[in-house]
């Protein structure tokens, strides 16, 4: 997403979540969960509830792994925290300089700091939830696929610090769940998106070429299994993405009959939304998928 996009999006958000939040949301920002000046995160929570035991969303931003902070997504946590869950706000290191499976690891590495520690906030460690937009979907899936996959963990040298039974659900946004597939697609686009694609993807992958096999590695989709647990997924049809990742993940997740509740925007849509739309909360759209998102938690929270 481009950086005007960007703004706009981070702009209509942030008025939104003021409009809108109806209580005290508590936010404690930039806790240390590693040595690295990028591995902060927020934990935020509604103030009244400072007592209890809430369901837990793990919020990792997007940005096509070059770009983007934790910060342009506190409002949509705070907004969450209004509807009285518990969130942790999770930054992780950019490209170039880190390549995969570092974000994953990073992910894993802030779920254990918030796991250890989970007296000092009003967390249930047997209620979670991972949600990622662009991105950060695929980081959040990865890391769900290698929970529910010992051979991916083990490719990953991963040891997750969640056990599959805490994981209630994904809500994922516009995001990349085959990144082997995006790759290749790169190939019949245009000489600057095909090189553009291309110089990120091998950024990301750590290799100047990437093989089939590592671009495997760094996909939820390849690993997909019956014990992945319920997603909530949002796409526009606008977005070219879409296609080629999120619609075949949805079938997948159907055959493997894994709950998943979808809501894609057809192209007809009254609103021109693409790429990460649901944090511009201008748009019906963006409005509509955070209403569903919240209830698909609260569904599962119980």
């Amino acid at each position: 997403m481009d950086n005007a996009q960007t703004e706009e999006n981070v702009k209509y958000l942030r008025q939104y979540a003021d409009e809108h939040i109806r209580q005290e949301i508590t936010v404690q920002a930039n806790r240390a969960y590693g040595e690295l000046p990028s591995q902060r995160l927020d934990v935020v929570y509604p103030a009244q509830h400072a007592q209890a035991k809430l369901p837990v969303v793990f919020l990792v931003h997007g940005g096509g792994w070059v770009a983007g902070h934790k910060e342009a997504m506190q409002p949509y946590a705070r907004l969450i925290a209004d509807r009285g869950l518990a969130v942790v706000n999770v930054e992780y290191t950019l490209v170039p300089k880190a390549a995969y499976p570092q974000q994953v690891q990073e992910l894993n590495q802030a779920v254990r700091y918030v796991l250890q520690n989970a007296a000092r906030w009003p967390i249930d460690t047997g209620r979670v939830f991972l949600s990622g937009d662009s991105a950060g979907a695929n980081i959040v899936s990865s890391n769900v696929a290698a929970v529910n996959s010992p051979e991916m963990a083990g490719q990953l040298a991963l040891s997750p610090a969640l056990a599959a039974p805490q994981i209630k659900g994904l809500v994922l946004h516009s995001g990349v769940y085959d990144v082997k597939v995006l790759y290749h697609a790169a190939d019949k686009a245009g000489a600057i998106m095909s090189w553009g694609t291309h110089s990120v993807l091998a950024q990301y992958s750590g290799e100047r070429q990437p093989s089939d096999a590592t671009l495997d590695r760094m996909s939820a989709y390849p690993w997909l299994n019956t014990h992945f647990p319920p997603v909530y997924i949002s796409a526009s049809e606008a977005d070219t993405l879409t296609k080629t990742q999120t619609l075949p993940l949805i079938e997948r997740l159907k055959q493997l009959n894994v709950p998943v509740t979808a809501q894609i925007y057809p192209l007809s849509y009254r609103e021109a939304i693409n790429h990460d739309f649901n944090f511009n909360m201008r748009f019906d759209g963006s409005r509509e998928v955070f209403d569903q998102s919240m209830k698909f938690l609260a569904q599962h929270a119980r």
